[in-house]
């Protein structure tokens, strides 16, 4: 559970990053077709309500189904399959969730920028939660020629 928990903050912290780095190109690209254009407070308001709002169904709705998900992978040992499998579900559930909400019918492509985001988001946290385990668990020289890139480290 514990586990769990901290990849939900980890979809949060990878999801902040992503979107404001997105924000900050967009703003880039719009000053520079129109240099009269400033950055938005609203806008500036927008991403960090939304960033604040995605909080409320990754641990709604995220926290269990990672739950779930763990539960269901525990058999499996193969980090990429765990990755993908978490990026899938996140994939799935944010779709839903705006589905659910709404929000689809109102711009046709954003199914699959709510796609992208809840992969990324989940994908991208079960990656990283999987390198801090890595990091913390010693491989020695026989797991590590096994690896596809060889051992990493002293």
């Amino acid at each position: 559970m514990g586990v769990i928990a901290a990849l939900c903050v980890r979809c949060v912290a990878v999801l902040t990053v992503v979107n404001t780095v997105l924000f900050v190109v967009a703003v880039v690209v719009s000053t520079t077709l129109d240099p009269q254009a400033g950055v938005s407070p609203t806008a500036v308001y927008i991403l960090v309500v939304g960033l604040l709002v995605a909080c409320v169904p990754i641990l709604l709705v995220g926290f269990p189904a990672g739950v779930l998900t763990a539960h269901l992978l525990r058999g499996s040992s193969r980090e990429r399959v765990h990755v993908l499998v978490f990026a899938l579900v996140g994939a799935v559930l944010s779709v839903t969730i705006f589905a659910t909400l709404d929000y689809l019918s109102v711009v046709p492509w954003f199914t699959l920028v709510a796609a992208a985001e809840g992969a990324v988001g989940a994908g991208g946290a079960r990656w990283w939660t999987g390198r801090m385990h890595a990091r913390r668990a010693p491989i020695d020289d026989a797991q590590g020629a096994a690896l596809p890139w060889g051992r990493i480290g002293p």
